[in-house]
């Protein structure tokens, strides 16, 4: 007789989400192989490509070249965060209209924890709380998705985080498999070890090097090896290779960072360029910070050059700011610091973080003025941008990405629009 659940939780992943947003929004799409990343000259990786792609063997974080070799008749993509975004927000109110408890992954993925809502269903399905056809329920949100994305999306059930994520993986695309309680380990024993959540290449390069292959076999090393060999990692494969994974949490009260990145049209070693983007890149996450109530307490700027080698620095500051002028102030010492080398930048961002609440503020003894001035311009300006779009004003060294980057009322179109917020 099969054990009732302790915990049920679903685990729902859009299938191929920006690709599928893209068909969605456009009938002349549907059927046709598109890949979201950027157009296919540009040097650039694939974001999202659809099933139609895959087919033909298209992959996430290929570069653009080989999909193109790969695909010669693809619609190419650059992509709008904006349109992912609405889409987003539109199946999470989905799902938070079936249970209170829902997790974020990411913008294409969360968990559902239905632990305390099987009286409801079983009421609603006239049945006993064991009984509760928790497909029936899956099949529901599915469709209530589809009916207001447009987007198929793929759902595990399971008895914790880690199998219902295992089996959303085999549900690919747009089905449903449910592991039922007590099947845990029956159920991921046979699977590759990189089924696992967090094993990638050169960690399944070192278990390999004990024979180990499956998830089975992956049973067969102890905890102090795991340990020994990944650290505290260790103790998370050997939970997971028994089926034992961890329960949705709550959503944090703040985010423990803000970051944006975006990588530039062309290579360039222009400091006016960079130096506007950094800008742009900074105005966007502190906007967002601002709208949450947090300060930074630290600042860091990564940098990629042409030949791949990506640089980052931090630092930390005096005290919290919510102020563009003094976070600008920082991010001109850090990129300093990382751009060290006589070769054109191909990506740059820029990470707030140590956030906290925005309370008091020293103001500098000689300067007593400049806070208040400064805080009363953002203010003014975070209003405008709230009502009429981020694009709707353009502010510092970002104006000097005005000759080389379209705009409209979301902001400046970048080259991985799709990836930068």
């Amino acid at each position: 007789m099969l054990q009732l659940y302790s915990t049920l939780i679903m685990h729902a992943d859009f299938d191929a989400f920006f690709a599928s947003v893209e068909q969605a929004l456009d009938p002349n799409l549907a059927g046709r192989p598109v890949i979201v990343g950027g157009r296919e000259t540009d040097r650039s990786v694939v974001a999202s490509a659809s099933y139609e792609a895959r087919a033909l063997g298209v992959k996430t974080a290929m570069p653009l070249s080989q999909a193109k070799r790969l695909c010669p008749r693809a619609v190419f993509l650059r992509g709008s965060h904006k349109r992912y975004t609405a889409a987003s927000q539109a199946a999470f109110s989905v799902f938070d209209r079936y249970t209170p408890t829902v997790q974020s992954a990411s913008l294409d993925e969360g968990y559902l924890d239905f632990t305390h809502c099987a009286r409801l269903y079983a009421w609603e399905q006239k049945c006993l709380e064991h009984a509760v056809d928790w497909q029936t329920v899956a099949e529901q949100i599915k469709n209530e998705v589809k009916q207001q994305t447009g987007v198929n999306v793929s759902i595990g059930i399971g008895s914790n985080k880690l199998v219902a994520k295992i089996a959303t993986t085999l549900a690919k695309p747009n089905g449903i498999v449910q592991v039922w309680p007590g099947y845990e380990a029956a159920f991921v024993a046979p699977l590759p070890v990189g089924a696992i959540p967090g094993i990638g290449s050169r960690t399944a390069e070192i278990l390999g090097t004990f024979n180990v292959k499956t998830v089975d076999q992956l049973t067969r090393l102890s905890r102090d090896l795991l340990v020994r060999t990944f650290g505290t990692y260790g103790r998370v494969l050997y939970s997971a290779a028994r089926g034992i994974g961890s329960v949705v949490l709550p959503p944090p009260e703040r985010p423990k960072s803000i970051s944006r990145e975006t990588t530039f049209e062309a290579d360039t070693d222009d400091p006016t360029t960079i130096e506007g983007m950094l800008y742009y890149l900074l105005e966007r996450a502190a906007h967002q910070m601002r709208s949450i109530g947090l300060r930074a307490r630290s600042v860091s700027v990564r940098v990629r050059y042409s030949d791949f080698q990506t640089l980052a620095k931090s630092k930390r500051l005096d005290q919290p700011t919510h102020l563009d002028v003094e976070l600008y102030r920082t991010v001109l010492h850090l990129l300093e610091r990382v751009h060290i080398r006589r070769m054109r930048l191909r990506l740059v961002g820029v990470t707030l973080s140590q956030l906290s609440e925005a309370r008091s503020y020293q103001e500098d003894l000689f300067n007593p003025s400049d806070y208040a001035a400064h805080r009363d311009l953002l203010e003014s300006v975070d209003r405008i941008r709230n009502r009429y779009g981020f694009g709707s004003v353009i502010a510092g060294r970002a104006l000097n990405l005005m000759k080389d980057h379209a705009r409209d009322s979301g902001g400046f179109q970048l080259r991985t629009p799709a990836l930068t917020r």
